[in-house]
């Protein structure tokens, strides 16, 4: 695969498929494998996908970083991709580093997708990441820490049709592991993000997602995003929980499809 270095740090990325450019951004704690059941569903897309700095394929950080930190990383991917400009499309934390990156360059990005995102943390989001720090400085056992994430970020459906122990212990053995150090500092930064002032300056036409059944950022909060940006769209995928490219791939690919090719 190749590479990009940026900050003294290395950043794996992958092109593939045919069609408009398409810049995936994954969340906290997801490489891009992450989108392997939607990725197919994007056909017609030439698709641009990196693990961002702390996981995956790419470099481990030394010391702290923002979300604007990422965004360069992801601007960065981009340029090295050899397109000037590109739908953008980021999930979670990964929203976050897109709306950032929507400010930074705006003439870089033609459609912009933010799906289960938020612009800023309230008490519920900022209570809810301290204990997702506390559960992983002191669960040493990568199973049951897998575990307790999973039931944040799946919705009850799947939840009720997929054994969670064994799910996490597949995802452990194909190798879909973050560090410690590496998850408190990508959580560091989600956590630091404030951007709702700022992202009523995104220019791009905005396409926002939540879900029903989302219990890590709420409806409520994803839809102050999608006010806060001007004409931004906003659609409601129902039966899924924080994560609609894994547990409803087929109904998130065709309403984010619709969106990038509207005329």
């Amino acid at each position: 695969m190749p590479t990009i270095t940026r900050d003294g740090l290395t950043i794996d990325y992958s092109v593939s498929g045919e069609g408009p450019p398409l810049l995936i951004i994954s969340g906290l704690s997801a490489e891009r494998s992450f989108w392997a059941l939607t990725r197919p569903l994007l056909s017609g897309f030439t698709l641009i996908e990196f693990d961002n700095r702390d996981i995956g394929k790419s470099a481990r950080a030394k010391a702290p970083y923002a979300v604007a930190d990422m965004a360069g990383d992801a601007l960065a991917v981009l340029a090295a991709s050899g397109f000037q400009k590109a739908h953008v499309m980021g999930h979670s934390l990964g929203g976050m580093i897109a709306q950032e990156l929507a400010l930074m360059a705006p003439e870089k990005v033609d459609r912009l997708v933010l799906t289960n995102t938020i612009a800023r943390n309230d008490l519920y989001t900022t209570e809810i990441m301290r204990l997702l720090k506390e559960l992983r400085l002191q669960l040493d056992n990568e199973l049951t820490f897998g575990a307790a994430l999973t039931t944040f970020v799946i919705g009850m459906r799947m939840l009720k049709t997929v054994p969670l122990f064994a799910a996490v212990q597949q995802s452990l053995d194909a190798g879909l592991y973050q560090e410690k150090d590496a998850f408190l500092r990508q959580l560091d930064a989600c956590v630091a993000y404030d951007g709702l002032k700022r992202i009523g300056d995104i220019k791009a036409p905005t396409y926002v997602i939540y879900t029903d059944d989302d219990r890590l950022f709420s409806p409520a909060m994803v839809r102050e995003v999608a006010e806060a940006i001007p004409g931004a769209q906003i659609d409601e995928i129902i039966d899924s929980g924080h994560c609609p490219m894994v547990e409803a791939p087929q109904n998130f690919a065709t309403v984010v499809r619709a969106f990038l090719t509207a005329r």
